[in-house]
């Protein structure tokens, strides 16, 4: 009710942060971080690649949530714009109604790591119960974008890694100008419900990525052994 806000309780609006302070700040960070590799303290430190290091020119904005709920991303990505930085935007595809309107990045990413509801319901544990159809509503908007678009499928071992029918149909339909086909890494807080037996070799994503190529019009175009992932494209 009006008047209430001293009242115990009583739950404010955040004011989102200025998108031009969070990118100083990442910046300072940022060189925090590389403290530590002055060449003054290392003279292997080649001195020209650590100022770029320092001076950062391109932005992925991504988060353990979700970036697009970030009330002011489009001024985010027009501060980077300005600044002539790159940015990449990383997305689960959960708020469609924001990409629909966005101002657009230098690249986008959609995460796409299930071929049905049922298993996205139980890889992804999304905390609304629409996750699913938010999420193909998003990647049925990637060919209104003229900023190239990527499909990022994170492939985790005797989970998500077959129905490759089913992501063929979907990556057909929503026609990414990239699809990245990576491992799931054993990190981070994932390692609470998945084991290290959960991720797939180099050689089970060569063959996931091939028989999904026969399945689309995408071809495999270039590949990383020590990310293990495989990027494929149209020819």
């Amino acid at each position: 009710m009006p008047g209430d806000e001293g009242f115990p309780g009583h739950q404010q609006r955040e004011i989102p942060d200025e998108p031009s302070e969070i990118l100083d700040n990442a910046v300072i960070e940022q060189r925090k971080i590389l403290d530590g590799y002055n060449p003054v303290c290392h003279p292997r430190v080649i001195p020209k690649m650590y100022e770029e290091a320092r001076n950062p020119r391109h932005v992925a904005i991504s988060l353990v949530g979700e970036p697009t709920g970030y009330e002011r991303l489009s001024e985010l990505i027009e501060e980077c714009r300005h600044r002539n930085w790159t940015s990449y935007l990383v997305s689960n595809g959960t708020n469609p109604q924001v990409l629909e309107q966005i101002e657009e990045p230098t690249q986008l990413y959609i995460s796409f790591v299930a071929p049905d509801k049922k298993i996205h319901q139980e890889l992804c544990r999304p905390s609304i119960p629409n996750a699913w159809e938010r999420l193909q509503t998003s990647l049925n908007l990637l060919s209104s974008f003229s900023c190239p678009t990527v499909i990022r499928m994170t492939l985790v071992a005797d989970r998500n890694m077959h129905c490759i029918s089913k992501y063929a149909a979907t990556l057909n339909s929503a026609q990414p100008d990239y699809i990245e086909c990576k491992a799931y890494m054993h990190v981070g807080s994932s390692m609470q419900r998945l084991s290290r037996e959960n991720m797939p070799s180099m050689n089970e994503i060569r063959d996931f990525a091939a028989k999904l190529a026969n399945d689309t019009d995408y071809v495999v175009m270039n590949e990383d052994t020590v990310s293990r992932v495989v990027l494929l494209g149209r020819e």
